[in-house]
């Protein structure tokens, strides 16, 4: 019998919980049949820019993105082949010279912010699962994130919160919840999370059913 890779697009606003989300249902899943993949991992190598310059680039607009390696990886993993996906450093802005060999998997989970205002990827989800909570509880658990694991000060986060993250928010993130297959909170989503398993579950079954 035939098979088919079931591709979940997970998306949200920085610090909604869509990693979490991601995470928790990927756990419903063996190890063997689901591979989870961060949009993170796919920043854009700016190891030919100073220090300054890095400074000064919009880390939370699309084009600081490699959504068209993404692509190629998604395709390739449909397609049976495995992929060597980037290792971003968030510190330097630069991707290591080293990658992750990500072997193909029945069920495909990615999660990231600006994943749904891509069409050219929401045409290879099965399913899309846009996660929402309020802008101050996000700029919270992104506060307390970036301190904890990217280095930086409080100023520097609240400064890019104000000029480049809520303003992509509002122009790209937000709108791309139309998009989406299914709206969910960020928070005490437990059934939400089970109802979702249940309802791949099904999915899954038809697809097999209709190969």
């Amino acid at each position: 019998m035939k098979s088919k890779t079931y591709i979940i697009g997970i998306a949200g606003a920085s610090g909604s919980g869509k990693t979490t989300v991601a995470a928790k249902l990927a756990e419903k899943f063996s190890k063997e049949e689901v591979l989870l993949i961060s949009q993170d991992a796919y920043y854009k190598d700016l190891s030919n820019l100073s220090i300054e310059e890095k400074t000064q680039q919009n880390f939370d607009h699309p084009d600081s993105l490699d959504f068209k390696l993404i692509k190629q990886h998604i395709v390739k993993l449909k397609n049976g082949q495995k992929i060597e996906q980037p290792i971003y450093n968030f510190n330097t802005h630069c991707r290591e010279n080293s990658t992750v060999n990500l072997k193909p998997k029945s069920i495909l989970i990615i999660e990231g912010t600006l994943l749904f205002s891509q069409q050219d990827l929401i045409t290879e989800f099965d399913n899309t699962i846009f996660i929402k909570l309020d802008q101050n509880t996000c700029f919270k658990r992104r506060l307390k994130r970036d301190l904890a694991e990217r280095g930086r000060t409080k100023e520097e986060v609240i400064e890019q919160y104000k000029s480049t993250v809520q303003p992509m928010y509002e122009q790209f993130i937000k709108p791309s919840e139309l998009n989406a297959n299914i709206t969910i909170p960020g928070e005490d989503n437990d059934k939400h999370i089970k109802r979702l398993y249940k309802d791949i579950i099904e999915d899954i079954k038809n697809m097999s059913q209709n190969l």
